[in-house]
């Protein structure tokens, strides 16, 4: 008798890790599902405001690949795609949220993130920089540059996207 119940205890707290390990595993997959969930409702805001940015810009041209899309807010929210069109040629297109003016630019007309990103780091020390992008500040084009700093605060340096200068710089958000 006293085999037997040591058997059934066995039994039972095998059971009980079982439904542990299953009921885990359930809430695991529940906070998977919700995040990736979350992900990608966050990402379909992206996805719409590229393609509404693609159909205004193709009223005046045709977008025949798409190299990079920015989203930014400076004093106010633009669109801009890195584009090339039908005749081979490249353009920046600066769409304002606001009442959807466009801006055009040829590629060699303004810097290039890769250059943006380079006068950032000589200007200032240990730049962290996480993010480059491409928009308007007072009506003229900008690359705002998000950069991480040492106390792990946020700044944005922004420089004129045509003369590489420094325009303004937002520290420690």
């Amino acid at each position: 008798m006293c085999i037997r119940d040591r058997h059934e205890t066995v039994d039972r707290g095998g059971e009980v890790k079982r439904r542990t390990v299953s009921i885990l595993t359930f809430i695991l997959l529940v906070v998977m599902i919700s995040l990736l969930s979350v992900f990608m409702a966050s990402q379909a805001h992206l996805s719409r405001a590229e393609e509404e940015t693609i159909a205004l810009v193709e009223v005046d041209h045709t977008v025949k690949k798409v190299n990079q899309f920015y989203w930014t807010t400076t004093d106010q929210s633009c669109f801009t795609i890195d584009f090339i069109d039908d005749q081979a040629e490249r353009f920046y297109a600066i769409v304002e949220r606001e009442g959807g003016d466009i801006h055009y630019f040829p590629y060699q007309e303004l810097i290039k993130e890769s250059d943006a990103k380079s006068i950032t780091a000589s200007e200032i020390k240990d730049p962290q920089i996480m993010q480059a992008r491409l928009g308007l500040y007072k009506e003229k084009p900008v690359w705002e540059m998000t950069l991480r700093n040492s106390n792990q605060t946020i700044s944005y340096f922004i420089l004129d996207a045509k003369t590489g200068e420094w325009v303004q710089t937002l520290s420690n958000i």
